[in-house]
């Protein structure tokens, strides 16, 4: 195989293919998306796919906001199906404080975010088997719920290819030649693909792809334990994603009969992205157990229906490297999400190809760039 393209974006999961459906519609000439096995083969068919505005920092809430617009209208506005169902996200907590929430009600109050504050006496209302403390309370945002990252991927994929990308599955990049400080060859294990931009979109593997270009990204790659439990007759599966700040874990519909649940906060756990135990321990599970069986009594008398391990690409401060990288001119990165980046995909993808175009991204996503600039705070959720 030998190519020519104007635009190579490399990884095929949620951003790549974001990446390649926006820049498609851009009209931005010749884009090649390479993927190593298939779309949504890595990182982004395990993710959680929970939609949901709250954050300390005012760019994630207006990514958000208008990726939930597109959810909303994913018929039209992509094609296809991306599984969306919208059926609210309530962070159970016991305090209001920006630290204790893992967000900023004043900011997304900013940005026209719906929210509603349930006190103690009402949470019986939106989660009736749940065992409460008296000091707690809960965050409702209705337009809040979660997506099929599978679907959204390969529709995204396909109304790329209907625009005119191409999608090379089954191919590995394995090089990246860089002449007089720019991009000009994409080394593959089948063959050459000349081209003076790169998009590196390969989340868990992107280090390595940035390395190929002679740049060094701080990227740890961590693993994720996913528990998945019979639903208690007794629990309603249509009711919102809990999101339980005081126990650090989120239940939410997998299936109809399927409760899938997950940790959030830091789980410092390094592995190789290309060889780690993808299945759950039963001290894993045992993270899960004693949490959801506080919370929800039910839950002892459901069973334990299986589990996996998903990894993520994290960085240091845990914000994504998004932009042009500045020691390789023609070099791009959309990667280092540290397990927030789904929901931000759609307004990524689309303000990311803008600023490939020479144009300015529709939401300030400065805050991104590499080398960081003075003031990025760390965010410890």
């Amino acid at each position: 195989m030998i190519k020519t393209s104007d635009i190579v974006i490399i990884g095929g999961g949620i951003h790549g293919a974001s990446l390649a459906f926006n820049l498609a519609r851009e009209k931005a000439g010749k884009i090649i998306l390479l993927e190593k096995k298939y779309m949504a083969s890595g990182p982004t068919a395990k993710s959680s796919a929970m939609i949901r505005p709250l954050f300390n920092e005012l760019v994630y809430i207006q990514l958000v906001n208008a990726s939930t617009k597109m959810f909303e209208h994913w018929g039209d506005f992509v094609g296809g199906s991306a599984g969306f169902v919208q059926n609210g996200f309530l962070r159970i907590t016991d305090s209001l404080d920006n630290e204790a929430l893992a967000g900023d009600l004043e900011l997304a109050k900013s940005q026209g975010v719906n929210f509603k504050i349930i006190p103690n006496n009402e949470l019986k209302d939106y989660a009736p088997n749940g065992n409460f403390d008296e000091k707690e309370i809960a965050v409702l945002f209705p337009e809040g719920g979660y997506a099929d990252p599978y679907l959204t991927t390969l529709s995204l994929a396909s109304a790329a290819k209907r625009l005119g990308a191409e999608i090379i599955e089954g191919v590995s990049v394995t090089g990246i030649k860089v002449s007089k400080g720019r991009i000009n060859t994409i080394q593959t294990d089948v063959g050459l693909i000349s081209t003076r931009t790169v998009i590196n979109c390969a989340g868990a593997w992107s280090d390595r792809i940035a390395a190929y270009a002679g740049i060094q990204l701080p990227i740890e790659v961590h693993r994720i334990p996913i528990c998945l439990f019979r639903r208690p007759l007794e629990m309603n599966i249509e009711n919102p994603v809990y999101s339980d700040g005081t126990y650090g874990v989120y239940l939410r519909k997998a299936d109809e009969n399927i409760f899938r649940s997950g940790l959030f906060g830091s789980n410092r756990d390094p592995v190789d992205s290309d060889r780690y135990d993808e299945t759950l321990s039963e001290n894993q599970l045992n993270l899960f157990r004693k949490p959801l069986d506080q919370r929800f009594s039910v839950m002892k008398k459901t069973y334990f229906t299986g589990g996996f391990s998903a990894i993520y690409d994290m960085t240091p401060d845990g914000h994504p490297i998004i932009g042009k990288i500045p020691e390789v001119d023609g070099f791009w990165c959309d990667c280092g999400w540290s397990g927030n980046g789904f929901a931000s995909s759609p307004a990524i993808g689309r303000g990311l190809a803008a600023e490939i175009m020479g144009r300015e991204s529709n939401i300030d996503i400065s805050y991104f760039s590499w080398p960081r600039k003075k003031g990025v705070s760390i965010r410890r959720n």
